[in-house]
């Protein structure tokens, strides 16, 4: 019975840990290339965001599969990356002030390149928050790419319409740029 539970447990274990993203057993250690991906937005529509602060918005996302987009950057001030030190490095502070309201900014281009590079948030220490760096093996993927259809008038971004976005798969490594078309409102 021991023996059984043991065999079931090391199944259990091996399940766990076979091949996803962000185990730490796929990791190739360096990028597998880039790609670069393109939305064409319809030249029928305008498009814009509303940036709150220091804030920017987020247009294109990678992953595996839609909708398990991946964390591509440590992002915040002064991330930590995880180490056996843990300890936080000195930080210089950025130049210039984030506006304290919101604005609105037009959306002409939504273009992102992406080098297989993700990074998991953990812990170190005494539980204090850091990052691990990680790549992606070479692979299939997919990215999102998204606009909103909006007005801008002065500094005031007025949606018009909800978010749109299209997924598209590539390979990584790839043929770069891959442009996607977004559709227009109108179905075109």
């Amino acid at each position: 019975m021991r023996l059984a539970t043991l065999a079931l447990s090391a199944t259990i274990l091996l399940a766990c840990s076979s091949g996803h993203l962000g185990d730490g057993h796929t990791d190739p250690g360096v990028s597998p290339g880039t790609i670069t991906v393109r939305l064409k937005l319809p030249a029928t529509e305008s498009f814009c965001d509303t940036i709150d602060g220091c804030n920017g918005v987020a247009h294109v996302f990678f992953g595996k599969e839609p909708g398990n987009w991946l964390t591509l950057g440590a992002g915040g001030f002064c991330p930590l990356q995880c180490s056996s030190q843990c300890i936080q490095p000195p930080c210089q502070v950025a130049g210039g002030a984030c506006p304290a309201i919101a604005v609105g900014a037009p959306v002409t281009n939504v273009e992102g390149t992406w080098d297989g590079s993700y990074v998991e948030w953990s812990t170190c220490g005494s539980g204090t928050a850091c990052y691990n760096p990680h790549f992606v093996p070479p692979g299939r993927y997919y990215a999102r790419l998204c606009a909103t259809p909006g007005t801008l008038t002065d500094t005031i971004c007025t949606a018009t319409a909800a978010q749109e976005c299209v997924d598209v798969p590539f390979d990584l490594p790839g043929p770069s740029p891959i442009e996607v078309p977004l559709p227009s409102a109108d179905g075109g």
